[in-house]
């Protein structure tokens, strides 16, 4: 995922601490919380979308449609991390502490992760080696290097947790050329690329889907919804910058995206369909962010939810473990039941992966530049704007 984040992006505005009269936007010492919440409701649709035993609890629509979760996930990331790199293309050691902080972020879960499939699995379970080293899985190799969504043949199929991780894979491929693209041109020249990458992506879609090549989990077709989020991250830092402006739009876009996505879907034509899906995502972001409507922003400070955002990677990367263990138990009979250990399950190892191995790590971060000063631009600008 997400990663998440952002999937696992950076995931988080830093802000001093500071309460804003007249507005409802939640910011802590550490992070608007809104963008937690945007994470978590992305998390709980993927959550859904991966738990295909249990039809019998009829959550068709977020069953079928919940992988887009994963394109909510991109575009925050995309925001998220265009947004550090903005901010600190002009300080030392811009390479070295980008990398270095998503090397902390991401790797611990998941190289421990590709740890526990390809060694502790086969060893505890030897019947499962067979398994974790299939063709549709195969070659191992190419998941220490992030380059499963190109390498196995369809990655979304791959044994266990394995097949959540191409997701990962386009992000840290994402990684790697975006923050040079950043560092050497001005935004002027950063808006037209992203918007240059967001309208000709569903044209070169269209195109490798006549040639029967796999675009879902492919980096090149998935790049628009985070060029959506890096958009985003740049108009809000221009001078001209009104959210009032864009509300409004930004209304109707969540709306009309999101159904002709869902429609466009139920015709099979995908390669659309990421666009729309892009559009309201990145639309809502901008909601969560700038809209004083009290419902929305109600439930993107509900304490819950924001946890669960908190936790999402995890969330994310483990969720097969406990379905894994469903299905070989074939408890599937038992529909709700199965469920509910399945979520209880899920939950409590992302919760036992954040405290005891992803924030042990995170703490690292803080020799690699200060979060307050990364993100203080940003988080500055979204308190402006929502003063007025």
């Amino acid at each position: 995922m997400f990663n998440p984040g952002e999937l696992t992006g950076s995931g988080h505005f830093y802000a001093a601490k500071k309460r804003m009269t007249g507005t409802n936007i939640e910011v802590s010492m550490k992070r608007i919380r809104q963008l937690d919440a945007i994470r978590g409701l992305a998390v709980l649709v993927v959550f859904v979308h991966n738990t295909d035993i249990y039809p019998s609890l009829h959550l068709g629509l977020i069953k079928t449609n919940g992988w887009m979760g994963v394109d909510l996930f991109f575009v925050l990331s995309g925001f998220l991390i265009t947004g550090i790199l903005l901010d600190t293309k002009r300080t030392d050691g811009y390479f070295k502490n980008f990398y270095a902080r998503r090397c902390l972020r991401i790797w611990p879960l998941y190289y421990s992760a590709l740890l526990f499939m390809f060694v502790v699995l086969p060893h505890v379970r030897p019947s499962q080696a067979e398994m974790v080293f299939s063709a549709r899985s195969s070659p191992w190799w190419a998941y220490p290097l992030f380059l499963q969504n190109f390498l196995v043949p369809i990655p979304t199929m791959a044994t266990g947790l394995l097949g959540v991780t191409w997701s990962l894979a386009v992000e840290e491929q994402f990684y790697l050329v975006w923050p040079l693209i950043v560092r050497l041109c001005s935004e002027s020249q950063l808006r037209k690329i992203a918007l240059g990458v967001i309208c000709l992506s569903p044209f070169l879609r269209f195109y490798l889907s006549l040639h029967k090549v796999v675009i879902y989990s492919n980096t090149f077709c998935r790049l628009d919804g985070l060029m959506a989020g890096a958009f985003l991250a740049l108009i809000i830092r221009s001078s001209r910058f009104l959210p009032s402006k864009y509300l409004a739009g930004a209304w109707i876009t969540v709306f009309v995206s999101a159904t002709l996505a869902l429609g466009l879907d139920a015709l099979h034509l995908r390669w659309i369909v990421f666009s729309f899906v892009s559009l309201a995502a990145v639309a809502f972001v901008y909601l969560a962010l700038f809209s004083k409507q009290r419902f929305l922003q109600a439930v993107l400070t509900n304490r819950l939810l924001v946890y669960i955002g908190t936790i999402s990677y995890g969330i994310y990367v483990l969720e097969k473990i406990p379905l894994d263990v469903i299905k070989a138990l074939h408890l599937e009979k038992y529909p709700l039941a199965a469920f509910l250990f399945t979520a209880l399950a899920t939950f409590t190892l992302a919760a036992l992966s954040w405290n005891f191995l992803e924030k042990p790590f995170l703490r690292l971060k803080r020799s690699f530049g200060r979060g307050a000063a990364i993100q203080r631009h940003t988080t500055d600008r979204v308190l402006e704007t929502r003063e007025t």
